[in-house]
């Protein structure tokens, strides 16, 4: 029915709104829900979508990376079983790498052993390169003190050590034990000569292997050698005895030319006027001294202490002194007694070697000096050479 003034009649719904016309439109029909439902179901499909295809790409990768199974035994026909050089030809062959060939050397000599204490090649002959160090003399008068007979008696040998200058020590060609006892006496700044025995005129016996002038030249040689051979680290020799075979020209010249050879001194220890020993050595150009002075041809303190006072004498004479001694008790102790006043006089105390370098004209290169009075215990004494 038509509403008077001409309106429509609303239809009053549950929710108590009214619709035009009296119509009621469904909630699915509205726009809005319609959009949202498409989206919805839009959503939905492209997520399955790309869960399919995520899926897919993973199945494949797997059955990229899985061998393919085999089949089962009892799906698989029964096949005959190949021939051993069909499975030989079947069987899949391992690349075998080539062993490798083994390194070629050289083939070198081992180098020779090296010592601890070894020391570099010294050119120089003999009797400088074992000279023991010397004080510096400059124009002070000097002494070598040379004591013969050294090592038969052991006692005395060692109470010759603590002496306080360096002095020069000649150990009888035939002593025996001497190695050790040379070794601490060159340590301690002494020097080493080899006294050789030789016939003396007379009776008397000069000891073992003696030179005499009734040996061949031959035999001279072979027992001058042996005494030689025994000792080491020496400057060179003088001789024990031997008035009458220093005198014989040819039984030197033999005695030379080996010294020579081995670039060794010689020490005249002048036992007879006649001698020609320093005559031999300097006509043969090998450096040679004589001594002046014996200190105890007579033993007794007295005596000896003479003989000191000639010495001394000597060097402010002559600039230097060779004094001969030996290894007894009455010696040693003039000789404790002596040195240190000679000291304080102004005399120096020096080996062999420098004397016998100053009167053969040589210089020598030896281990060092020392600037004290004394080479003896005065600094670092030079180590054993030899």
């Amino acid at each position: 029915m038509a509403s008077s003034g001409g309106q429509r009649k609303r239809v009053k719904t549950g929710n108590g709104r009214r619709k035009a016309g009296g119509r009621k439109r469904p909630f699915v029909g509205r726009p809005g829900v319609r959009r949202a439902i498409v989206f919805g179901w839009a959503t939905i499909v492209a997520v399955a979508v790309g869960f399919l295809l995520m899926r897919s790409m993973d199945e494949t990768t797997v059955a990229r990376q899985t061998p393919a199974a085999r089949p089962a035994p009892s799906a698989v026909a029964a096949a005959p079983s190949p021939s051993p050089a069909e499975q030989l030809a079947q069987t899949p062959r391992t690349p075998v790498e080539p062993a490798p060939r083994p390194r070629e050397t050289a083939v070198v000599a081992p180098p020779p052993p090296v010592t601890a204490d070894e020391i570099p090649y010294d050119a120089r002959p003999a009797w400088q390169r074992f000279a023991a160090a010397s004080p510096v003399v400059g124009k002070r008068p000097a002494i070598a003190i040379v004591i013969d007979d050294d090592g038969l008696n052991k006692k005395e040998a060692e109470e010759l050590l603590s002496l306080e200058a360096p002095i020069t020590l000649s150990i009888m060609g035939y002593a025996e034990g001497m190695t050790d006892y040379a070794r601490r006496a060159r340590a301690l700044g002494d020097e080493l000569l080899v006294h050789v025995p030789m016939e003396p005129q007379g009776k008397a016996d000069p000891g073992t292997k003696a030179l005499t002038v009734d040996l061949s030249p031959a035999e001279i040689r072979a027992r001058l050698r042996w005494h030689l051979d025994r000792h080491d680290g020496f400057v060179g020799i003088n001789n024990h005895m031997g008035s009458r075979f220093s005198s014989d020209a040819a039984g030197m010249k033999v005695v030379i030319e080996e010294l020579k050879g081995r670039g060794l001194a010689f020490l005249d220890s002048r036992t007879a006027a006649t001698s020609v020993g320093e005559e031999t050595a300097r006509a043969a150009g090998i450096p040679t001294a004589s001594r002046d002075v014996f200190l105890d041809n007579e033993i007794g303190a007295s005596a000896i202490e003479a003989q000191l006072v000639l010495v001394e004498r000597k060097a402010r004479e002559k600039g230097m002194a060779i004094a001969i001694g030996h290894p007894h008790a009455a010696t040693i102790e003039a000789l404790r007694r002596f040195i240190p006043q000679a000291k304080a006089r102004g005399i120096v105390f020096v080996p062999v070697s420098a004397v016998i370098a100053r009167r053969s004209g040589e210089a020598i290169e030896a281990v060092g000096t020392t600037g004290g009075a004394s080479g003896k215990r005065s600094g670092s004494p030079p180590p054993p050479r030899g």
